[in-house]
């Protein structure tokens, strides 16, 4: 599947519109370690999230990326990865919405919070560079337009000025999937986690 989040892709393809359906959006390589305390030798032995600590993106450049949005989004990212792993969420609003997420003391509103976070992630999906290989200044191109189809190839949805209703159906259609988990050291004292965003 095609990454819609690269500029150069737009621009290739010199495209109208982008259509939204069966589209992957980014892939991330996540590392943690197995928390002291806990042995993990396979999948079946992960339970609970706290058997692993999040450590870094394999993509450095991918990890700076993400502070853009925030610079506690790397970890929110990670968080998201263990629940969608243990099966506990399946798209941002259920993340958003789940009692399991990670919490901030210090944030009043937490669910706006994570609200406000989750949309400027999938914005810098869509229209800039958040998930590249490559370094993001920010950028994005708020030129393309955004469609998805129904399963005959029916126009359902067509974006050109109204931003905040394609976040919204973003934010509640894009799911979340979990396509690798493996061990990245003999001693099995780390794994990694390849996080998945698709329509």
């Amino acid at each position: 599947m095609p990454l819609v989040s690269t500029l150069s892709l737009a621009i290739q393809e010199n495209l109208d519109f982008i259509n939204l359906t069966n589209r992957k959006f980014a892939e991330y390589n996540i590392i943690y370690h197995v928390n002291d305390g806990f042995k993990i030798n396979e999948l079946k032995d992960f339970k609970h999230k706290e058997q692993l600590l999040f450590q870094k993106f394999e993509s450095q450049n991918q990890q700076l990326n993400l502070m853009l949005v925030d610079s506690v989004f790397p970890i929110i990212l990670a968080d998201l990865a263990l629940l969608a792993l243990l099966g506990k969420i399946k798209s941002f609003d259920c993340y958003i919405n789940s009692h399991d997420r990670i919490t901030f003391p210090r944030i009043v509103d937490d669910k706006a919070f994570f609200e406000s976070k989750m949309k400027g992630f999938i914005n810098g999906l869509i229209y800039g560079e958040v998930s590249g290989l490559e370094s993001w200044n920010g950028e994005t191109n708020n030129q393309r337009v955004f469609c998805r189809k129904n399963s005959i190839g029916e126009l359902e949805y067509y974006s050109i000025y109204d931003r905040k209703k394609l976040l919204d159906l973003l934010i509640k259609k894009i799911n979340i999937e979990v396509s690798e988990f493996k061990w990245i050291t003999n001693d099995k004292s780390e794994v990694i986690i390849k996080l998945s965003f698709k329509i």
